[in-house]
């Protein structure tokens, strides 16, 4: 089946707001690894997510080269003639991008979607992460609403971030992140819906503690809650429209109970 269109990829996403359930979003650095998560995709009879880093996109360039979007174009190419040969629905996606990285990985992927949408074909990535949370709010959501109006233009959902996901994930390290930054306050969430509305459509990736990598029980302090007060906060004051499509970032390891409860939350 080919990669999702823009329209088919925003009704996988009503589609799973509506039905209370969620997509794996899957990393991939290979030939190999696409085609190891369109398997997994298809055993299980499930749409998804195949996703490229700015690591993975780089490791897929080659040592020579060395270009994180060279190497996301690369593996998009190749994805969107592997995923052909099965039988499920698949979107393309990019993963956490700082600022500092926009100019030479985000608008180069964004402008080759661009290009193909001229020649009537696909578009190459049906959604873009923009994690610009080591910025205060107001300059982190000035970007977003930028990256946001140029990804509506083109038909691709950007996703972004407000607070931050600890541990440590292609070479960024959050670690020691203070522990108020682990958890989305409603407000935060508010400005994020009031700065961003209406410019196109958008994922939020709220923090409520959850953390890259896989860790001993209890060590991760999760307060799933804090994504429903967020969400009831922006309801109450927009009406049921203005919910949210939530991403949950570090799963590994995540107790099912707790995931489920996200899943009650958007």
């Amino acid at each position: 089946m080919p990669i999702a269109t823009p329209a088919q990829y925003a009704a996988m996403l009503d589609a799973a707001q509506q039905g209370g359930y969620a997509y794996p979003a899957m990393n991939v650095t290979s030939v190999v690894t696409i085609n190891a998560a369109l398997k997994a995709f298809a055993d299980s009879k499930s749409d998804g997510i195949i996703q490229v880093s700015l690591g993975g996109g780089k490791f897929a360039s080659g040592l020579h080269v060395g270009d994180s979007a060279f190497g996301a174009i690369v593996l998009a190419e190749a994805a969107h003639r592997l995923a052909e040969k099965y039988d499920v629905l698949i979107g393309l996606h990019t993963d956490h991008c700082q600022p500092g990285k926009v100019d030479g990985f985000l608008r180069p992927l964004i402008a080759e979607t661009a290009r193909r949408r001229e020649l009537g074909l696909n578009n190459l990535f049906q959604s873009h992460m923009l994690d610009a949370s080591e910025l205060p709010l107001d300059e982190n959501l000035a970007l977003s609403a930028e990256l946001l109006k140029l990804c509506a233009e083109n038909e691709i959902i950007l996703e972004v971030e407000a607070g931050v996901v600890g541990g440590e994930e292609d070479g960024v390290d959050h670690s020691d992140a203070p522990a108020e930054k682990l958890y989305t306050s409603p407000e935060d969430m508010l400005t994020v819906y009031e700065k961003l509305q209406g410019l196109g459509r958008y994922m939020f990736a709220a923090t409520f503690g959850n953390v890259h990598g896989s860790y001993k029980p209890g060590a991760v302090k999760l307060r799933p809650e804090i994504l429903r007060d967020g969400q009831q906060a922006v309801m109450k004051q927009y009406g049921k429209e203005a919910e949210f499509d939530l991403v949950f970032h570090g799963g590994s390891g995540t107790p099912m109970e707790q995931i489920r409860e996200t899943l009650d939350y958007g």
